[in-house]
């Protein structure tokens, strides 16, 4: 592996080794890259001559194609790690098709492909040092700066990063790409010398690729990255990955990070809850409901709340009335009973109906109110009613 500095190449990555990156017929290749982001991940590879490559994000397996197709001239190894089995975008193929069998002839090198597993659970197990990595995982922050920080305790001082789609939410202005800020968000965190290539976008779009190169100013400025996650996330992290990632953090970055990264989860439960159901803070909702109150329709909306509730740890201990418990008989594992339609309500009791359909809400509330019940639509009308 070479250690020029990446700000000090004596090439241009996107037009360095093309002979070895037209072995491939492009045209019969799935890639979610551009010829131009293709070849520049093939030039400093290359020039870099890496012997460890980790590929965090495979999808169909394209841009690993050129992955194994770059490092076939060379002794370096590959290590593709995906946390999906099946194609995001067909679920009838496995990740990783592509590469795997239709480009068969380029696994003649060291090859490594972990699907259904995150980086972060992976890679003390792995435990080898990396000298490139490239990140093209889910867009939607902080995934992608979670990936990072995962990985940098096993990536060489002198590695090179490439991050993919750093303007992806540049190319249409949908609420589906705005949402993917996770990788400039990283770019713009992470301290190291940069190289944006002067490669054309969609439109007049910025670059949608950018690489890195990892020192010891990296790893002290290792803050940035954790400030980062106090911006509001637009993914749900699942639990177990929280927890690997808190694992990671205390032992590779220290105390200080520790406690950064546990404040900024706790803050993003609160601010995701506020997102998603217009209300500050399931905990303090919970804690004004009390034990006594009733939630009414076993729909989709409830399945989310409970959902929701289970991904920041916090118990759902109310009884669930539906019409059609016996067909719904429970959600989440919380049993589905037959509403009592007789029995007068006590004193203060509350029923929150969640369902979303208006007209069927307001014939819930006309069934129940004479019986005494306190009925609010939704858990943001009973927040407001507290206001």
């Amino acid at each position: 592996m070479k250690t020029t500095k990446i700000s000090e190449l004596p090439i241009v990555p996107e037009q360095y080794g093309a002979e070895v990156y037209e072995k491939v017929d492009w045209t019969d290749v799935h890639a979610e890259m551009t010829d131009g982001e293709r070849r520049f991940i093939n030039g400093l590879i290359q020039y870099y001559q890496p012997e460890n490559v980790l590929e965090i994000g495979v999808a169909l397996g394209g841009g690993t194609v050129n992955l194994l197709n770059s490092l076939k001239t060379q002794e370096g190894a590959l290590y593709s790690i995906d946390s999906e089995r099946r194609f995001y975008r067909n679920a009838d193929l496995p990740v990783g098709h592509c590469a795997v069998e239709r480009y068969s002839e380029l696994q003649n090198i060291k090859w490594h492909l972990i699907t259904g597993k995150d980086p972060v659970s992976v890679m003390e197990e792995l435990d080898k040092k990396f000298d490139f990595c490239v990140i093209d995982s889910n867009h939607r922050h902080p995934v992608e700066t979670l990936n990072f920080i995962s990985v940098l305790p096993w990536l060489c001082d002198g590695a090179i990063v490439v991050l993919h789609d750093t303007s992806v939410f540049t190319r249409r202005w949908e609420v589906s790409f705005l949402q993917m800020l996770a990788p400039r968000l990283l770019l713009s965190a992470v301290c190291a010398e940069k190289y944006i290539p002067d490669l054309p976008n969609l439109g007049n779009t910025p670059p949608n690729i950018a690489a890195w190169q990892v020192s010891g100013e990296t790893r002290k400025y290792c803050q940035n990255l954790f400030d980062v996650l106090y911006l509001p996330w637009e993914a749900a992290v699942p639990q177990e990955i929280i927890k690997s990632v808190s694992l990671i953090v205390e032992k590779h970055y220290g105390d200080k990070m520790l406690t950064y990264f546990q404040e900024a989860w706790r803050l993003n439960k609160s601010m995701f809850i506020a997102k998603e159901f217009g209300i500050p803070s399931f905990e303090h909702t919970i804690a004004l409901l009390g034990n006594d109150t009733v939630f009414y329709g076993a729909g989709a909306k409830l399945r989310q709340l409970i959902s929701i509730l289970e991904y920041i740890e916090v118990d759902f201990i109310f009884p669930i009335w539906d019409k059609n418990a016996e067909v719904i008989i429970e959600i989440h594992g919380h049993k589905v009973s037959i509403p009592d339609f007789e029995v007068l309500a006590r004193s203060e009791q509350i029923m929150i109906i969640t369902i979303e359909d208006e007209k069927t809400a307001a014939e819930v509330r006309k069934q129940f109110e004479p019986l005494g019940y306190n009925i609010f639509h939704g858990l943001k009308e009973y927040v407001m009613s507290k206001e």
